[in-house]
């Protein structure tokens, strides 16, 4: 049982955020650093447009923008945009100081990278010679404080690098899962020992493992962020496109996205989904109350099943079955009026995983197709074929809609709507402006108003917040790390207020009694709505 405070919690989910951040920046400020940026602002008074600072380094300025915006809600630069749209930043006070400071240790937790993306390989496979001296270097350096008078942010950015590998490596083996059973003797837990107690030393020095000669076990505070250790994964599952960021913005932007067989180059996508499915499900049960609603109706009202577009790796879906299956009217007659359920996903390894975990969870009646968000009416063609009618489906996504691949608006005049998200967008290094994404974003949903308009379209989604707001709030949001590794990755998260405006002029309409956002308040990053369509 954990014993935590709220308070003490919080400092946790604090600590988790640096680490998330220190992930983030610490690939990109090695890229500008190298590159010269910094050098711009030798004169902390001036402001530098955006043109100039493409211009003078050559950088590909949609991914430019992203590094850009990123400083800004890190607390290093500040930022201004003009009437016309212009947009310059500038220096904080806090960032020549700064300067001085971190890059060479960024420089070194970066060169880690490398290794760090196959973590899970030399602690538990066969591959642990070459990784073991760096690891012990590095660990000795975190245990020492890494150098005196680092300032303690900045120590906990370099932990991230180390930190968060290690607790998404030792969560996805099990390791934690024992530990929360009890003491364990470090003999006894499969993987290379060396490298195991190392990493063991270091989280000891953290306070969140306790060691006694060779017997570990979960201090309060580790069991609490052992119990969240799903927090890291989506941001270490992107290593890979760290590991390259000074190429997307300094290079060539359009790489390979994957290898000829379709696996993805620049994510971990089965490190992703778990990552994703694990943090996600701390929201699931928020839905409950509207899936209950739904189905306790009459059953000539209610939809014959449920699809998720983007299922991940199934656990949503897994989620909603049992609760209409335990929990609703429906769930006592499902041998007459059985449950439809419906996976779709682009990415093969989720529809892989997908339908392990629907057959593991005794689902009967299931299908698991290949489908795009962007095509819902091919989604309801494949549903056809297989007798089923899309429309006679509620619709659920979870932290998908922004990860849609990018569409030029045909026949959009760049200008003609005032944008009004402060996000970086960008598409294979080419900036995205603000009006542009908002147009994109109403058609998108647009497009899904008439498939979803008889039973309506549950949605999680992910959301920025404004820089500026982020710097202000460095303990209290992850926001820095998501703009990154979407920013990056041609994702495009606007503020709620924007996605709400925006889905409201697609036809779609709201649900107040089913919406809430995470956290709640100006820094809310996660929303769920219940939207309904006027049917034709």
């Amino acid at each position: 049982m954990n014993l935590l405070t709220d308070v003490e919690r919080a400092a946790v989910r604090a600590t988790v955020f640096a680490h998330l951040r220190g992930i983030a920046l610490a690939p990109v400020m090695r890229a500008l650093f190298d590159r010269g940026v910094f050098d711009l602002f030798e004169d902390p008074s001036n402001w530098i447009a955006i043109d100039t600072i493409v211009e003078k380094t050559r950088g590909n300025q949609g991914y430019l923008r992203v590094a850009l915006r990123l400083l800004v809600a890190a607390g290093w630069l500040r930022m201004r945009v003009t009437e016309h749209g212009a947009t310059y930043y500038a220096m904080t006070e806090e960032a020549p100081v700064r300067l001085k400071v971190a890059p060479p240790y960024y420089r070194e937790v970066v060169s880690f990278i490398p290794m760090a993306i196959f973590l899970e390989d030399f602690l538990f496979g066969k591959s642990q010679v070459s990784f073991l001296p760096m690891l012990q270097v590095l660990v000795d350096k975190a245990i020492t404080g890494w150098e005196p008078g680092i300032p303690e942010p900045f120590k906990l950015h370099l932990d991230g690098m180390l930190v968060g590998p290690a607790m998404v490596a030792l969560a996805r083996k099990g390791i934690f899962d024992r530990l929360q059973n009890g003491p364990v003797e470090i003999e006894h837990l499969e993987g290379n020992q060396t490298c195991l107690s190392t990493l063991f030393d270091l989280l000891a020095s953290r306070g969140w493992i306790a060691c006694d000669r060779n017997i570990i076990s979960l201090t309060p505070t580790g069991s609490y962020a052992a119990s969240i250790a799903h927090a890291y994964g989506v941001t270490v599952s992107y290593l890979p496109m760290f590991s390259i960021v000074s190429t997307l913005m300094f290079g060539n932007p359009r790489i390979p996205r994957a290898d000829e067989n379709g696996v993805e180059l620049l994510v971990n996508r089965a490190m992703n989904v778990w990552g994703a499915g694990g943090a996600h499900s701390n929201y699931f049960s928020k839905v409950d109350r509207t899936i209950i609603e739904i189905f306790n109706r009459p059953l000539e009202l209610q939809p014959s099943g449920i699809c998720d577009m983007g299922c991940g790796d199934g656990t949503f879906l897994v989620h909603l079955y049992r609760i209409v299956r335990d929990q609703s009217a429906r769930g006592k007659v499902l041998d007459q009026f059985p449950l439809i359920i419906v996976g779709a996903d682009v990415n093969k390894v989720a529809r892989r995983v997908t339908k392990q975990n629907l057959k593991r969870a005794q689902i009967p009646d299931h299908h698991v197709i290949h489908s795009d968000i962007n095509r819902p009416a091919l989604l309801a063609h494949d549903l056809e074929l297989l007798g089923v009618d899309v429309h006679d489906l509620l619709h659920v996504r979870s932290f998908l809609d922004h990860n849609r691949t990018w569409l030029q608006p045909a026949g959009y005049i760049s200008g003609t709507r005032k944008g009004r998200s402060t996000g970086a967008f960008a598409h294979l290094g080419d900036e995205i402006f603000a009006d542009e994404l908002e147009e994109n974003l109403v058609r998108h949903l647009r497009r899904w108003a008439p498939y979803v308009g008889r039973f309506g379209l549950l949605m999680l989604e992910l959301h920025t917040i404004p820089p500026e707001l982020a710097a202000a709030n460095p303990e209290r949001t992850p926001v820095v790390a998501y703009d990154a590794t979407h920013g990056f990755s041609d994702q495009y998260l606007v503020e709620v207020p924007v996605f709400l405006a925006c889905a409201k002029e697609a036809g779609l309409h709201a649900d107040a009694k089913s919406q809430s956002f995470f956290p709640a308040g100006e820094l809310a990053t996660v929303s769920i709505n219940f939207f309904t369509a006027p049917q034709a």
